[in-house]
């Protein structure tokens, strides 16, 4: 009780350099642990569970390729399309170097809007336009779900309805936009028909089996061109038809012809790889580009391209909070340990002489010194520590645009026991200073003073 007692007393009398132990021993726990666990879950999305990705991989045209392609010039367009001839190379290439895939395939053609159903006019259309176009609709069919997941208009989620049925040829069923949706008053339940992309009088009927919005308003990326920069109606994001493979190759309109033309009734056929992991997507890259890529294209993976750009603010935030979490724990341990001795080092000579006159033992005077540091780092070290694990899913999804930063216990363990080691060696530097007084400064006068 007398070395408590004491202890309370030398910290109260010197509240100011306490006060400031005690906000910066908040600050560098509560500061360390936000940090670590921000820099955990930045170094896992960009290590294991970017391995452990289940990538998928199409054959794109290039940018420059993509200028040459005319959305009023069939042949220009179509002419560039890949056929089933043009990805057998590549699915060769991956048996015989036995690397595990599965593949998926999406097809796109152009069709043309009618008295049920009309699309949302672009900046260049005419009534004549579809001559020149093949529609004003995209109608893009998928063969599975992981087709859905390669779908370079942008992701999209239900508002009403439900999502596609993929197996069922006799379905005709088909998603359309709640922009499309809203303009012709059609809801779920509802029948539209489209017409041919080069026989106007042939018409397709579909269902609406479900009403869709993008997830981005940003959609698509370098083969959508932005719903307000649309020059021809089939250009808008806003303007895709959605339906399954199995029914529109029963309807046939996506079915590839033997002997094709370069009209708008040729589909764009997109055949989608996909892989277990990152490893064997990089193994499938480095086999394509020794085979070539047809001309004019490119290799990329739409899911690949969407992780990353989803961990991106994750990785930012990490760059500027790894150079602070240094500047943390070392200046914040630095200081703790001036403060220390600034608290027990200076000043306390007279205090010390005066005990040990009175009786009072080194180890005891000792003892109290550690206590004082005791009380000054220990309860706030705690209420750091749990008031940053708390609030590191907040900050982190303030500085890694939503992310989550959950802090787990290969970060909490470690830091408590840290943060033990340093108290205590904060405590032994100021036990240090009655355990080193030498007793002949007892005798100087200068030194005995209250």
């Amino acid at each position: 009780m007398f070395v408590l007692t004491n202890a309370w007393r030398a910290i109260t009398r010197r509240w100011a350099i306490s006060a400031l132990t005690v906000v910066v021993t908040l600050l560098v726990t509560f500061g360390t642990i936000a940090s670590i666990a921000l820099l955990q879950e930045s170094d896992t999305a960009h290590g294991s569970a970017y391995d452990a990705q289940n990538p998928n991989a199409v054959l794109r045209p290039t940018a420059a390729t993509q200028t040459t392609m005319k959305p009023d010039d069939a042949d220009s367009t179509t002419s560039r399309y890949l056929t089933l001839t043009d990805y057998e190379p590549y699915a060769e290439k991956l048996q015989e170097q036995q690397l595990a895939f599965t593949y998926s395939l999406v097809s796109t053609v152009p069709v043309r809007q009618s008295s049920t159903i009309k699309a949302i006019p672009g900046s260049a259309d005419t009534e004549d336009s579809a001559s020149k176009t093949g529609g004003e609709f995209q109608l893009r069919a998928f063969y599975d779900d992981t087709a859905v997941k390669a779908n370079d208009f942008g992701s999209y989620h239900l508002v009403q309805g439900k999502k596609l049925t993929f197996t069922d040829t006799a379905a005709t069923g088909a998603l359309i936009s709640k922009a499309v949706a809203d303009k012709n008053g059609l809801k779920v339940g509802d029948k539209f028909k489209v017409g041919d992309p080069t026989d106007a009088s042939k018409t397709y009927e579909f269902t609406v089996q479900g009403i869709y919005e993008y997830d981005d308003a940003d959609t698509g990326d370098t083969a959508a061109v932005p719903t307000d920069k649309a020059q021809y109606a089939k250009e808008n994001p806003e303007n895709v038809i959605y339906s399954a493979y199995a029914t529109t190759y029963t309807l046939g309109i996506t079915k590839e012809s033997e002997n094709p033309k370069n009209d708008w009734s040729k589909p764009d056929l997109d055949i989608v790889f996909q892989f277990a992991d990152t490893a064997t997507y990089k193994k499938f890259v480095t086999l394509v580009n020794k085979a070539k890529l047809p001309k004019g294209y490119e290799l990329t993976s739409p899911s690949l391209t969407e992780y990353e750009a989803s961990i991106k603010p994750l990785g930012d935030a990490a760059s500027r909070v790894r150079p602070a979490l240094w500047a943390i724990a070392i200046g914040g341990c630095v200081a703790l340990a001036a403060l220390t001795i600034a608290r027990t080092w200076f000043g306390r000579t007279g205090e010390i002489g005066m005990a040990l006159v009175s009786g009072v033992t080194k180890p005891r005077l000792g003892w109290q010194f550690m206590v004082e540091t005791f009380i000054l780092t220990v309860v706030p070290a705690a209420i750091g520590l749990t008031a940053g694990g708390l609030s590191a899913g907040a900050i982190g999804a303030a500085l890694a645009g939503g992310h989550a930063t959950p802090v787990t216990s290969g970060i909490v363990w470690p830091l408590i026991w840290q943060s033990c080691g340093i108290v205590v060696a904060l405590a032994i530097v100021a036990m240090l200073r009655p355990a080193t007084f030498r007793n002949a400064n007892l005798f100087k006068a200068s030194e005995v003073q209250a």
